[in-house]
């Protein structure tokens, strides 16, 4: 077989090596730059000064610009402030489903779906036990 890995030959160009090593491909700089594209595109505002309706930030990632999870994954583990603007953009993401959900512009039940699996949102249930409490505690702040 010629040549190493993929017929790469020494001759094709420079090899790595622990002296030699491309340059990062992905800066702090231009992940906080993709970090801050992402936010704005969640937020934009149509023509009339109305929301766009850009929730999931997934859409922006993966089907605008083709980063995929793996990319994003490595991000956030490298850049803790790219780590940070993906927190900030799933609350977008959050609030823009409640919002959007309770003024009727979404699905209610598909909205319900989505917080649940996405959001660790559940319906809320009190045992009986816990509005005992409340209620004895309820009593007290009357008096």
């Amino acid at each position: 077989m010629a040549g190493g890995y993929g017929n790469i030959k020494p001759e094709d160009g420079k090899q790595f090596s622990k002296d030699y090593q491309p340059e990062e491909k992905w800066t702090e700089k231009k992940a906080l730059d993709l970090g801050q594209e992402l936010l704005a595109w969640m937020k934009e505002k149509d023509e009339d000064g109305e929301d766009k309706g850009n929730i999931f930030f997934e859409d922006f990632l993966m089907i605008e610009n083709d980063y995929y999870d793996d990319l994003t994954d490595y991000l956030k583990g490298k850049f803790t402030s790219f780590s940070v603007l993906l927190v900030a953009a799933k609350r977008i993401q959050e609030i823009k489903l409640k919002k959007f959900g309770v003024g009727d512009r979404l699905n209610a039940t598909m909205t319900k779906f989505v917080l649940t699996n996405n959001h660790g949102y559940s319906e809320k249930q009190e045992s009986t036990g816990e509005l005992k409490a409340e209620l004895k505690i309820i009593r007290e702040i009357i008096k």
